[in-house]
């Protein structure tokens, strides 16, 4: 166990070590911890060593590990229902063990939070083993801790459940690949511990990771899993409370703090309350969260995952929609690009929705750009107000990454339509920098090219998620130059006529025969073959299945389809081929003949 707070390798200015001479404000305690304190240690050891807390058999096996990770971790839709119910897919004949151990996970992320009650941690443990043949029993000393909840991690812990749960297998998983030495270092230093969190592989649920954090070593860290929190706290007492400057890590200055509070590293200074919240909170009112109280009872709140876009009428298969969602999740930025018509749009808010975890719509925020969009439309520019005066104005990017930077739990969205019908570049400016993976980073900001008096350089955070649409058949939209091409995953989206497609005419047009609609499958797939052969267009200039998808107010099958081919599909062909009629009248007249 770490006694000072002054690790080299962590403490910034060696000037700043050492205890703080200054004199010790008042202060109250945090007295209700000991039950999640205890029952985390217990939690802990079993992780690292085996065993249970909830049988008297030994469930932490790696092939239980293994398990899950293949049921759960590798099968995130199972079906399109709730998650309890897709949990009961994901474990149907699974050992009883295999059971308990996720239980035991499961309880690693409710122990220590407000978000959940008592009685749903209960019956979200016992919703788990409802199907377990065995015995088994949460032991009084964990409902004890149930009744002394000690933070609120944010609403990440109700909408991205499936993440957290999957986040935490891949962390023990992770365990067990390190050696004794890198256990034993980390079970006795708070501060590799803290490393070894942040580092575990998974998405990066980061109030779940504080929450680990605080659980391997409480008398180190305190029970606080908002940065902004921590960051607002040290900037209240350093330097003007301690006569210190702050050594810019978080935890090494508030572990600093209750040196100089209390010598006994088991009492916890509340920072939430009485005497020590005054100094750095306008109000008491939230108590114990980073993003307000938030209680949960619903079990089964509806996630939104890639199984309910195929639900709601995507044509394109789960595997490709997940393909894009987890190359989404590593780069940060994508962009769907394809002929027109093959429902880009309409994919990127439900890929946004299924990123997230639920259909939070203040998450995703849509914009379109055009030839006349500026970086002072898009990022920051100078626009007049009601008095005449020129004013500084955040545009919609600026305003949804601080969005995203005040609920760093939750994957926020900004869909940028036509990205290339605008000049991608100038719009962005030195957000093309920023937008990198690697860019998201204080260390990495840069300053804006407008800047407000005694502003700071700007970085974008960690989960701001960019989606753009392209339109690659249009020729008169602008290139996308390599340096954005570098910091973007692109993918194709084709035309899609296919089974799911005939389903989809065949439940709008009940009366009208299946070899109708096949036919005209057939048609369309050999206009767009003849398309993506001629090599003055190719592939990007198909037709896409949204011009065939038909709305309701089609009531006959053959009248709706010849008045697409007339009105919609026959004025594109003769763009592409205005100088060739005669190849326009063969292929429109091979879609219009008789059925």
């Amino acid at each position: 166990m770490l006694n000072r707070v002054d690790t080299p390798s962590q403490s910034g200015n060696s000037a700043n070590r050492g205890s703080i001479d200054a004199e010790v404000p008042k202060f109250s305690v945090i007295d209700y911890d000991g039950p999640v304190r205890r029952e985390a240690g217990k939690l802990l050891s079993v992780v690292r060593n085996g065993g249970s807390v909830l049988t008297d058999r030994d469930v932490w096996t790696d092939a239980n590990i293994e398990t899950l990770v293949e049921r759960f971790v590798k099968q995130p839709d199972a079906s399109g229902e709730s998650f309890f119910t897709k949990l009961d897919g994901q474990l149907e004949g699974a050992d009883d063990d295999v059971r308990i151990l996720f239980a035991e996970i499961f309880l690693l992320q409710m122990l220590p939070i407000t978000q959940f009650r008592k009685e749903t941690k209960v019956r979200n443990i016992n919703r788990v083993l409802r199907d377990a043949k065995g015995a088994y029993e949460i032991p009084p000393e964990i409902l004890e801790a149930f009744d002394f909840p000690v933070f609120n991690g944010g609403t990440a812990y109700g909408v991205r459940r499936y993440f957290q749960l999957s986040m935490l297998i891949q962390f023990v998983r992770y365990l067990r690949t390190l050696s004794k030495e890198e256990l034993d270092a980390a079970f006795a230093e708070p501060l590799v511990w803290r490393e070894l969190v942040r580092n575990a592989p998974g998405t990066p649920e980061p109030s779940l990771r504080g929450s680990l954090v605080y659980m391997g070593h409480p008398e180190y860290f305190f029970p606080i899993v908002a940065e902004w929190h921590k960051q607002e706290i040290v900037d209240a007492f350093y330097p003007e409370v301690t006569n210190r400057q702050p050594t810019g890590d978080f935890d090494i200055d508030l572990a600093a703090l209750r040196d100089w509070l209390t010598s006994d590293r088991g009492i916890t200074p509340d920072f939430y309350n009485g005497p020590l919240a005054l100094y750095w909170r306008e109000d008491e009112e939230d108590e114990d969260g980073d993003e307000g109280e938030v209680i949960i009872d619903d079990e089964d709140v509806a996630e939104y995952t890639i199984q309910s876009i195929v639900e709601d009428g995507a044509f394109h298969g789960a595997e490709d929609l997940r393909a894009i969602v987890e190359r989404w999740a590593a780069t940060r930025n994508v962009v769907l690009q394809g002929a027109p018509g093959t429902g880009k749009s309409w994919l990127a808010k439900r890929l946004a929705f299924a990123l997230i975890g639920r259909k939070l719509k203040d998450a995703v925020r849509t914009v379109q750009f055009h030839p006349g969009t500026s970086y002072e439309d898009f990022v920051r520019g100078w626009r007049p107000g009601g008095d005449g005066q020129l004013t500084l104005v955040d545009g919609p990017l600026l305003q949804h990454a601080e969005r995203a930077r005040d609920y760093p739990d939750i994957p926020h969205v900004m869909i940028i339509e036509e990205f290339n019908r605008g000049n991608p570049a100038q719009a962005l400016g030195e957000m093309l920098t920023l937008l990198e993976r690697t860019k998201r980073n204080e260390e990495d900001a840069l300053e804006l090219i407008y800047m407000l008096e005694d502003e700071e350089a700007f970085w974008l955070p960690e989960n701001l998620y960019i989606i753009g649409t392209m339109n690659t058949a249009d020729r008169s939209l602008a290139l996308v130059d390599f340096a954005l091409r570098r910091r973007f995953a692109f993918f194709e989206i084709e035309p899609q006529l296919n089974e799911k497609w005939k389903g989809h005419l065949s439940a709008r047009f009940r009366t009208e025969p299946r070899r109708h609609i096949n036919e005209a499958a057939q048609r369309v797939n050999d206009m767009n073959r003849r398309i993506a052969s001629d090599r003055t267009l190719g592939p990007s200039f198909q037709i896409g299945h949204s011009y065939f998808s038909a709305e309701k107010e089609a009531s006959e099958f053959q009248p709706w389809f010849r008045s697409v081919v007339q009105t919609s599909v026959a004025p594109q062909l003769a763009e592409y081929w205005h100088d060739d009629p005669d190849t326009v009248n063969e292929i429109t007249g091979q879609l219009l003949a008789e059925f």
